[in-house]
């Protein structure tokens, strides 16, 4: 038997750090939306061992988080089955996407239709929470408001279809070098809990109002004010999508990629093409609801 699944990829429409764990940990809140690019996983039931392949040259042991989300999938079922997994990778790797938590999350989805659904979808999200921070988001995707260490999440009305421009250039970010400069910065990161009560509702209220697209002073990301003085070409990205009209850009995650909201789609394959020519990797997509 095999089943085959699409990770898709993520962006953070809204992305603030508001506490320091005692586990040294870090209590983020961020609006999560899943957008239609994505990993392909095929999965199929063979002998007794897990099997991973890719066509990236990632790691295929449990260094891949493929490869712990299928060992926390057996460990929560009380039994072990042979499994071959494919993951034909599309989604830029180390660029604040998502990519490897959407391929685990995949993962658990597929292992769990191959043992005929033991685990509901709540029952999947718990197990993901052990295997990575995003990986429960991205067991359900669509918009979400997601707590704590992205353990805790709310569905979100989204009324919203804009052209996406995903785009990004140059090297990656150390995410825990990023957080280590988020705290010498801001403490006990009290401000940005009382930053992120303030902003919330208002993003909220626009996502699913309907009315009229996100404007950029809605979206936010805690960590633009420590990546992009390190990443220029961050900024040069966003320079791009605004001079061809994107309503707002942004980073996603701890970066580097960027992603622009564009109402007109004309003009997002224009600031694509233009991003393209300065040797950006540069893909457009859509909101996956």
């Amino acid at each position: 038997m095999t089943v085959t699944e699409q990770a898709f990829a993520k962006i953070n429409l809204y992305l603030d750090v508001v506490a320091r764990r005692p586990d040294g940990y870090h209590d983020l809140v961020s609006v999560m939306q899943s957008v239609d690019l994505f990993d392909t996983l095929m999965l199929e039931r063979t002998g007794e061992e897990i099997v991973l392949e890719n066509d990236a040259g990632l790691p295929c042991d449990r260094r891949n988080l493929v490869y712990r989300a299928a060992e926390a999938f057996f460990a929560a079922l009380g039994q072990q089955f042979g499994v071959r997994i494919t993951l034909q990778k599309r989604i830029p790797m180390q660029a604040g996407l998502g990519g490897g938590s959407a391929d685990a999350a995949a993962t658990l989805r597929g292992l769990n239709r191959l043992a005929g659904a033991p685990f509901d979808t709540e029952q999947l999200c718990k197990i993901a929470a052990g295997v990575g921070a995003d990986v429960p988001f991205c067991v359900v995707g669509g918009t979400r408001l997601c707590c704590g260490v992205g353990e805790r999440m709310e569905c979100v009305q989204n009324a919203h279809d804009p052209t996406v421009l995903v785009a990004m250039a140059g090297e990656g970010v150390s995410t825990p070098w990023a957080f280590a400069e988020l705290d010498g910065r801001f403490g006990d990161f009290s401000a940005c809990a009382a930053q992120a009560d303030a902003q919330l509702p208002k993003i909220l209220r626009s996502l699913a109002s309907g009315k009229a697209l996100l404007d950029r002073e809605l979206l936010y990301n805690r960590f633009e004010c420590v990546i992009e003085p390190q990443r220029p070409m961050i900024t040069a990205v966003k320079r791009v999508m605004h001079d061809h009209g994107a309503i707002c850009a942004r980073m996603s995650g701890s970066g580097p990629s960027v992603f622009g909201l564009f109402a007109d789609e004309q003009a997002a394959k224009a600031a694509r093409e233009a991003l393209l020519a300065t040797g950006a990797k540069a893909c457009l997509c859509r909101f996956e609801k």
